[in-house]
């Protein structure tokens, strides 16, 4: 499967900083997804490093990012 590319925060470089961040936000969410795109939930609460990181690790990990940086700022 080819790497996601990032689509949108590179055009917002030149916009105020809330933007910016909604954007960068929204190419890690996407690029997230399309990593687990078509895996089983097995797959993806699977360890493939040495630490207990796994895929539904990192989107509980960013749910909560989100909710901090967007309920909280």
């Amino acid at each position: 499967m080819p790497a996601p590319q990032a689509e949108f925060a590179e055009n917002a470089i030149h916009e105020p900083p809330r933007a910016q961040f909604e954007a960068f936000i929204d190419d890690h969410r996407n690029m997230l997804n399309a990593c687990l795109d078509g895996l089983t939930e097995e797959q993806a609460r699977r360890s493939l490093v040495a630490s207990r990181t796994t895929l539904l690790g990192l989107v509980k990990h960013a749910i909560m990012v989100e909710k901090v940086w967007f309920d909280e700022a």
